[in-house]
């Protein structure tokens, strides 16, 4: 069964960093760590708000209040602040005519602000368009991934990484799916696999018709780094991504799925890769 990061599936990350920005998607519920201890969160709107709902968040302190909200009508931000510890409610913001969950909690590691934008990356006719250059900047960062972990954590939000350890059997070679990255604002998914040759043969493969799939449902490459030329009884790196679901929306895909990568095989050397953008 495929993993989805839409309707009430939340979608949970590691602590990203007192400041955030994400992408408005009404299908996502949105985790927010809100300040307890010290400060408040403020949560922000591209323009006015038309309306706040929820069970335990309240205007002024009282017993069975979670939250503490202050919010001015036609503003397009309010602040909020946790009043117990385990505080814990989900927070429906009216905007634009659509009905956003915010899913809050207590938190000793809050978003201090957490900015919201409106998704800005369709072309004319209405699809997902994302530059061949944002690509190539994405997987740049998939394989620098454990340096940010290390050293910038905040540059690292809004992403999601799983390891799931499957390995996909070929005749002659197999498929080892060792990290895929989710990248939220462009929905955006990075394979980093490995592809092991048993034969005694030099085997070669189409990079740019790299794909997975899920149940019935195959996802083509975006952009692929790989070189086409499996050597014999040896192991290659390939990275590629998967942008979309191919249709000009969003795939909400999670990271950890049970892929199955579809590697098409040639008997010669593939011409070089330049690019198969979405």
């Amino acid at each position: 069964m495929k993993k989805y990061l839409i309707s009430l599936l939340v979608a949970t990350t590691a602590h990203a960093g007192p400041i955030v920005q994400k992408p408005l998607d009404e299908f996502v519920i949105y985790d927010v760590p809100v300040a307890r201890k010290t400060g408040t969160t403020i949560i922000m709107f591209p323009s006015r708000i038309s309306g706040l709902y929820a069970k335990s968040v309240a205007a002024q302190e009282q017993d069975n209040a979670g939250f503490l909200i202050s919010f001015t009508p036609g503003n397009f931000y309010f602040s909020i602040r946790a009043l117990k510890p385990d505080a814990e409610d989900h927070l429906t913001v009216i905007y634009n005519r659509k009905a956003y969950i915010l899913h809050l909690t207590a938190s000793d590691k809050p978003f201090y602000n957490l900015t919201f934008f409106a998704d800005d990356r369709r072309g004319k006719d209405g699809k997902m368009a994302i530059v061949p250059e944002k690509l190539l900047g994405l997987m740049d960062k998939a394989k620098a991934y454990p340096l940010f972990a290390a050293n910038q954590p905040d540059a690292l939000a809004g992403v999601l990484h799983a390891a799931p350890g499957i390995t996909n059997y070929y005749d002659g070679f197999t498929v080892h799916v060792r990290d895929v990255w989710r990248f939220e604002a462009e929905d955006t998914l990075i394979f980093r696999v490995e592809l092991e040759n048993t034969s005694d043969k030099t085997i070669y493969y189409k990079p740019q018709d790299l794909a997975v799939r899920l149940d019935e449902r195959i996802y083509t490459q975006s952009l692929a780094d790989a070189s086409g030329v499996m050597p014999s009884k040896s192991v290659t790196p390939a990275f590629f991504a998967v942008t979309g679901n191919g249709q000009g929306g969003r795939n909400h895909l999670s990271p950890d799925n049970k892929w199955n990568v579809l590697v098409v095989r040639v008997e010669s050397q593939p011409q070089p890769l330049t690019g198969d953008f979405k």
